[in-house]
């Protein structure tokens, strides 16, 4: 326990250094997730770009419930007709699941359109039958400075099954440094479910 504490300690320290000689990027992510089955679950992320594109993300129950999972890793971007930003990170996740994971961002924008897409490959340190991929994507389109909207799609393939994906819509209304995102997965089944985000980045 002791070695774990230290490690989320180094990683957040890390997160919030000053960084005088780059721009940096910093936001809070607070999600709530509702659905028949499961109930009600809270998954806030907290992230820092740094200098020279050092990346550091920390996140809760997002991996598993009562989960905490903490990612460093590097952006690597370019602003053209089509700008990106690819950010490769490692993990460590502790809770209910332990373990560790390998995770890539990816975000593409041209114009009005994009496109973003979050893949991990989780591994547990109880054996590799608790093991999963996981993907999210979305796709999207911004009319409006205040207003976006798009398709998504997240899936999870866990050891020796089939991968699981989930179908879904998003709007997603931007006050100033605020944004606040709406999901619905499965729309017209029996099992949909609902995403809703408050999001700051500064």
């Amino acid at each position: 326990m002791k070695v774990k504490k230290s490690l989320l300690i180094i990683i957040w320290s890390i997160m919030m250094q000053h960084d005088i000689a780059a721009q940096t990027k910093s936001g809070i992510e607070n999600y709530s997730s509702f659905s028949r089955n499961e109930g009600f679950s809270w998954m806030p992320v907290v992230h820092h770009t740094g200098k020279k594109g050092l990346y550091t993300e920390m996140r809760y129950n997002y991996e598993d419930l009562n989960t905490a999972s903490a990612y460093i890793g590097k952006n690597f971007s370019k602003e053209a007709g089509v700008s990106y930003t690819i950010t490769p990170m490692l993990g460590i996740v502790m809770g209910n699941f332990n373990g560790g994971s390998i995770a890539l961002k990816t975000e593409l924008e041209h114009k009005d359109i994009f496109l973003s897409m979050e893949t991990q490959y989780t591994m547990s340190k109880d054996g590799i039958e608790d093991n999963f991929f996981f993907n999210w994507t979305e796709l999207g389109y911004q009319p409006l400075s205040w207003f976006y909207t798009g398709i998504t799609l997240q899936g999870t393939k866990a050891y020796k099954t089939k991968f699981f994906a989930e179908q879904g819509f998003f709007a997603g209304f931007v006050i100033k440094k605020l944004t606040i995102p709406v999901y619905i997965f499965n729309p017209f089944g029996a099992g949909k479910n609902f995403i809703i985000g408050v999001n700051v980045e500064w």
